[in-house]
């Protein structure tokens, strides 16, 4: 390319970018404001915001031409890659019908056993040899069982969720967000599967307040983005962490805080003020 140009060592430098001296307010000041996100192609400064790379390009001296060229060279297909310790979707042993269990669980919880079922695809597992008396979560990728995750019926379980191991999963689930089948231009970015079934389609679950960078630039592809954590300290400080890393793009980005412990225990007054915000 003929630019100088950082992917690493540097504050603004992230997984997936590469970052420059923008051309419209930072020439030749090495202050490598300017990112450019290789998987989606698009850039975005940190003072003066998102430019059209073709016009980035010409602004450093390229014509029309050349930056046509460069960009196609730079681009990077924005799909999920295949890891080879993943490459075929196993679900356990045991996973059949919902039992009187699950359902007696899912009716404590506020859900409907048949419209979870019917949208959600889950199923159960009764007596297994790690996993009994879970329900069975599938996590769904385009129409398609990609992963899965699991949660105990019992609310004193010590390990409530249990998910698909490398060997069992076409995907890691850790790069997908559960739910976003369901996701188009709002997305309300959630904790837990059950978060996400509670707000109901258009929410997404990042299987935890830990992400991965992954799933930040899946998060990239809905231009309206809120963050509905739980509302302890410790997941409020990961929500905020997660807000000024996706304010960066285009779109908005908003975290909002529930009266509810997390989006699993609010009321449906508080879910509709939350879809309604988010207009979904």
């Amino acid at each position: 390319m003929g630019v100088e140009f950082l992917s690493a060592g540097h504050h603004h430098c992230r997984p997936g970018w590469i970052q420059l001296d923008c051309p419209f307010c930072g020439k030749n000041s090495k202050g490598f404001h300017l990112g450019w996100n290789l998987a989606s192609n698009y850039t975005n400064c940190w003072k003066c915001g998102g430019h059209r790379i073709e016009a980035v390009l010409r602004e450093m001296g390229y014509g029309p031409e050349k930056a046509k060229a460069i960009k196609q060279e730079l681009s990077l297909e924005p799909t999920i890659k295949v890891d080879k310790t993943r490459s075929t979707y196993k679900p356990p042993a045991g996973v059949g019908p919902l039992l009187k269990q699950h359902k007696q669980y899912l009716r404590s919880r506020d859900f409907d056993p048949e419209e979870m079922k019917q949208l959600w695809k889950i199923r159960g597992i009764g007596i297994a040899e790690n996993l009994s008396w879970r329900v069975f979560l599938p996590v769904m990728l385009q129409g398609e069982p990609v992963s899965w995750t699991t949660r105990h019926v019992s609310h004193k379980a010590k390990q409530r969720y249990l998910s698909a191991a490398a060997s069992q999963e076409k995907f890691n689930h850790k790069h997908l967000i559960y739910g976003q089948d369901y996701c188009s231009h709002s997305i309300v970015i959630c904790e837990g599967p059950l978060d996400a079934w509670r707000i109901g389609p258009g929410a997404g679950a990042l299987f935890g307040t830990a992400y991965s960078s992954a799933q930040v630039n899946r998060l990239t592809r809905h231009p309206c983005r809120y963050i509905c954590f739980d509302s302890s300290s410790d997941a409020q400080r990961k929500a905020e962490e997660l807000a000024d890393q996706l304010s960066v793009f285009p779109g908005i980005t908003e975290n909002i805080v529930l009266d509810a412990a997390d989006p699993g225990e609010a009321s449906p007054r508080e879910i509709r003020q939350l879809r309604r915000i988010a207009k979904l």
